[in-house]
């Protein structure tokens, strides 16, 4: 059998680093633990993943979808059954309004305990509520979900930042300077769909969600 090509392997690295990276909840993996160490320095000439600090590694670039459209069997959107997906109703000619996944209370049992924690005390014109990925909403019947723009909360962010900060002063600086800034576009994602916090770091004020933009190999 003929041995996988290293962009093969490539492939196959990529995505364990990125599952790994969400399940560690620190949003980067160790580099010593991923399995193909060839692959993965073949990966950081590429600039797929890079090293936030020293001994860590973390994807630059975002997961592929799931399954194809034709897989699906929702019009290119992903089933997650008992999660359906809804499509509003247009507010003004020629509006394209964005599909969401809707969970109806009585299904309620499928979240996981910090989300439906998080629903329950939440109003409906509450901020959303930002976990693994996906921002989720209460609204009437149910809760709204959707993938999340960015690639952290602010609660990730700032855990992140606490890693790779010199000092805890900065840390403190750096967290005002964020929370500022949220403060500052809260409700204006149509005149700003991203804000450009400091450098390196980008916040969406449509969901709460942040970004680190690509660092330079």
């Amino acid at each position: 059998m003929a041995e996988k090509s290293i962009q093969e392997r490539g492939k196959e690295t990529l995505k364990w680093i990125q599952k790994e990276q969400k399940a560690s909840g620190l949003g980067m993996v160790e580099s010593a633990k991923v399995p193909d160490q060839g692959a993965m320095r073949f990966l950081l000439r590429l600039g797929d993943v890079f090293e936030p600090q020293q001994g860590m590694i973390k994807s630059s670039v975002e997961p592929e979808p799931e399954e194809s459209a034709s897989e699906s069997g929702t019009g290119g959107l992903v089933d997650h059954a008992p999660w359906v997906w809804k499509t509003p109703k247009p507010k003004r000619k020629g509006d394209v309004p964005e599909p969401y996944e809707f969970l109806a209370y009585p299904e309620w049992s499928v979240l996981p305990s910090a989300v439906a924690e998080a629903l329950r005390g939440m109003g409906f014109a509450g901020d959303p509520y930002l976990y693994e990925g996906y921002s989720y909403r209460k609204m009437a019947g149910g809760a709204l979900r959707r993938k999340m723009i960015g690639t952290h909360s602010k609660e990730e962010l700032l855990a992140e930042l606490k890693l790779t900060c010199a000092s805890e002063e900065e840390w403190v600086a750096l967290k005002r300077e964020i929370e500022e800034k949220v403060a500052e576009y809260r409700g204006r994602y149509k005149e700003c769909p991203e804000v450009l916090v400091c450098e390196g770091i980008v916040f969406y004020p449509k969901d709460g969600s942040f970004r680190f933009t690509q660092k330079d190999a």
